[in-house]
């Protein structure tokens, strides 16, 4: 058999239809269909039940609801899936025309395969999201489970729709469908498994092979909502030029979020550019200051040196004067000691000593001499 292609479903009754024809409207004949019911309630019941009725392609299987995404389940079936290749299908998703070629010829020469997500907003716009399992950009961060910040055009993983691999691949793997940790993409963790192996060949396929309805973007709708939506979008892709206006709507999206990061990126380098001149400006005039604050500290210490060499000139001045008073006073000393020296010698001969009555009469005489004149 060429392909099995699972759909897990929960509660999706009123989409569920319009998934299944998508994957049959693929023209294969050979291949399963296996929906897989984790715990479903009884309206989707019946609509798989009433779906495997029309097509004996089509193999229902009613299990009872387990942890998480009921990723248990999609392990039991894939032990009992006869395809070479397994595809995937999200309930509320629609497969592109040519899907299934695309995924089977891709996995001619690899184990794994991944596509480009391209999902439709409420308001009917087709937005896409680029990945490449070859970029080193992308394949880091996403195993890392780290966003790649690339810009709104980039896709950190991709979805159960956008991925397909070889049956044997699956059953080589040493951890297949399992409970995933809580807060881990289901799916991505899945996918994370296969990159895991080294002997796991990868490839990805760069356009887009479904249309993805986020439940995120419709809180509140009710299922006939979804079910019209998806009526809608059915007749979009069945009609003859479906793929040119999907083509049309997903270019004019990418390059509008393309130029919007382009414009975003020249504002940011506009204002870094900006920012920059303003610091450089700041940095000059700091340096401006800077030059002018040497200049006067320069100035300021070229008048300190003057003051010092005048002070230093008075100083020396001083210190001239003040030898030149020491001279002198060591000169008068030396006069003074010589009339010391000599008076004594005077005083300390014998005719002073004889002659010293004398000069007592002499000075008396005088004393009168002025008393009486």
């Amino acid at each position: 058999m060429r392909a099995s292609v699972v759909i897990p479903t929960y509660r999706h009754f009123a989409t569920l239809p319009y998934t299944v024809k998508s994957v049959q409207n693929q023209g294969v004949e050979d291949i399963e269909i296996l929906i897989v019911g984790d715990g479903v309630d009884d309206a989707t019941r019946a609509a798989a039940q009433a779906l495997q009725a029309d097509d004996p392609r089509i193999r229902f299987f009613d299990l009872a609801k387990g942890p998480r995404r009921g990723e248990l389940n999609r392990d039991h079936v894939l032990q009992q899936a006869q395809g070479r290749i397994i595809c995937y299908a999200t309930d509320d998703d629609l497969w592109l025309p040519g899907h299934l070629e695309a995924m089977e010829a891709a996995l001619e020469h690899a184990d794994f395969v991944g596509t480009m997500h391209v999902d439709v907003s409420p308001d009917g716009r087709i937005r896409a999201w680029y990945f490449d399992l070859n970029a080193p950009e992308f394949v880091a961060p996403w195993v890392a489970w780290k966003p790649n910040n690339l810009g709104t055009w980039a896709n950190d993983g991709f979805g159960l729709s956008n991925a397909g691999h070889r049956r044997d691949a699956y059953l080589r793997l040493a951890t297949r469908w399992s409970t995933t940790p809580d807060g881990v993409p289901t799916d991505n963790s899945m996918w994370h498994r296969f990159r895991r192996e080294p002997w796991c060949r990868m490839t990805f396929l760069r356009f887009p092979v479904s249309l993805s309805f986020e439940g995120r973007d419709r809180s509140g709708w009710t299922p006939q909502q979804f079910a019209q939506e998806l009526e809608r979008w059915s007749a979009i892709i069945a009609a003859p030029d479906g793929m040119r206006i999907i083509m049309r709507g997903l270019l004019a999206d990418l390059g509008d979020r393309l130029l919007e990061q382009s414009i975003d990126h020249a504002r940011r380098r506009a204002d870094l550019i900006a920012e920059r001149d303003r610091h450089l400006e700041e940095s000059r005039n700091e340096n401006r200051q800077r030059t002018a604050l040497v200049a006067d500290r320069e100035r300021q210490l070229q008048e300190s040196q003057d003051e010092c060499r005048q002070w230093a000139e008075i100083t020396a001045e001083r210190e001239r004067k003040l030898r030149e008073s020491h001279d002198e006073c060591r000169q008068w000393a030396e006069i003074v000691a010589d009339r010391e020296r000599r008076l004594n010698a005077v005083l300390g001969s014998t005719s002073w000593r004889m002659t010293a009555p004398m000069r007592m009469v002499s000075r008396a005489i005088r004393r009168l001499r002025r008393g009486a004149g």
